[in-house]
C-alpha cells in the first residue's frame, strides 16, 4: 500500500476542508435563520415520529485494500417541521435520532480480486443525531400529496454504547469457488485518546408526503455525509500499521414516518388556482384563505 506521510500536504488538505466546511455551514446558518424570521407567527408546525433503515460507508485515508457496505443499519427518532404561507420555501425541519452508523474495512489483494482469502473489519457506532434542514416542497393533487427536498447540516454524539466490532476471516474455498464468512462480534470499547465523539457534516435527500386531515405519512431517502473523523488521526487501522488521517462516515437510509399538523387551521399555503387569482388582482397571498 503506498502511503502518503507529508506535513506539508497534511496542512494544506486540512486548510482547505475547513474553508469548505465555513462556507458551507455559514451558507445553511444564514438560509436558515432567513426562514425562522419570515412570518414566525403564521406558520404551522408539525410534530411526529419516523424509522429508517440503510447502509453505512467509511470513507478512510490512507485507504485500505476496500472500504465496503455495512447494511442493516436503522435510524429512529422524532421529528419536527415548520411551513409558513410562503410557497416553495417555506418549510424547515429539525430531528433529533438514534443512527447507526458504520464503517467496512476490507483487508488484502483477494478483497479486489474477488479470489483468495482475505480479512475484514466492521465497527457499528451508535449515535445521537440532531440533523438542522431546510425542506422546499411543492404540493400537488389539490395540497393532499408533497413533494419535498432536505437539505442541512447533522450534529453527532457517539454514545460508546452498544457499540460493536466485527472481525471476519472470508475463507476462500478452490473447489467450490467461494468465499465462507469466519466472523467474531465483541463490544467496542470507545477511547479518548483514538475515538472521537462529537462529529458533523451535510445531507441531502427527497421525499413525498400524503396528507390527509391534520396528518402526514411521509417516505424519504436521504444521504448523510460526513465531514468530521471518527477516530483520531494518530489512530492505527486495527489489521496493520497504517495511520489514518481521514475518516469520516456516510449513511444513506430509506425512512417513512408520520407527523401531526399542530392547531385547527387548514394548510396556510394557498392553491395554485386561488393564487393566481389573487395575483391577477394585485392582492397578497397572506390574505387569501387556504380552505
Amino acid at each position: 500500500m503506498k502511503i502518503m506521510d507529508n506535513g506539508k500536504w497534511k496542512m494544506e488538505n486540512e486548510a482547505t476542508r475547513n474553508r469548505s466546511r465555513s462556507r458551507i455551514l455559514l451558507f445553511i446558518a444564514l438560509t436558515t435563520f432567513s426562514i425562522f424570521n419570515f412570518q414566525f407567527s403564521i406558520a404551522q408546525h408539525y410534530v411526529g415520529v419516523k424509522a429508517g433503515y440503510g447502509a453505512a460507508h467509511g470513507r478512510f485515508y490512507p485507504s485500505p485494500d476496500k472500504s465496503g457496505l455495512a447494511w442493516g443499519k436503522t435510524t429512529a427518532g422524532l421529528v419536527w417541521k415548520y411551513f409558513s404561507p410562503q410557497q416553495v420555501v417555506g418549510g424547515v425541519s429539525a430531528e433529533l435520532e438514534f443512527q447507526q452508523r458504520a464503517y467496512n474495512l476490507l483487508e488484502g489483494t483477494a478483497a479486489i480480486t474477488g479470489e483468495g482469502s482475505y480479512d475484514g473489519t466492521m465497527r457499528t457506532v451508535s449515535s445521537i443525531t440532531m440533523p438542522i434542514m431546510w425542506q422546499p416542497h411543492l404540493y400537488m393533487i389539490n395540497r393532499r400529496v408533497r413533494f419535498f427536498v432536505s437539505a442541512g447540516v447533522t450534529f453527532s454524539y457517539n454514545l460508546g454504547t452498544g457499540d460493536k466490532l466485527t472481525t471476519t476471516h472470508y475463507r476462500w474455498d478452490d473447489e467450490t469457488q467461494t468465499h465462507t464468512p469466519e466472523s467474531t462480534t465483541t463490544d467496542y470499547h470507545m477511547q479518548t485518546a483514538r475515538d472521537v465523539r462529537w462529529n458533523y457534516g451535510w445531507l441531502g435527500g427527497v421525499g413525498l408526503s400524503v396528507l390527509t386531515g391534520r396528518w402526514e405519512i411521509f417516505a424519504e431517502g436521504r444521504y448523510y455525509y460526513g465531514m468530521s473523523d471518527i477516530v483520531r488521526n494518530s489512530t492505527k487501522y486495527l489489521f496493520h500499521e497504517t495511520k489514518t488521517l481521514r475518516s469520516e462516515l456516510d449513511n444513506i437510509y430509506i425512512s417513512v414516518g408520520v407527523t401531526m399538523r399542530l392547531g385547527k387551521g387548514g394548510i396556510l399555503a394557498p392553491p395554485l388556482s386561488k393564487r393566481r387569482r389573487a395575483a391577477a388582482q394585485g392582492d397578497n397571498f397572506t390574505n387569501i384563505r387556504t380552505r
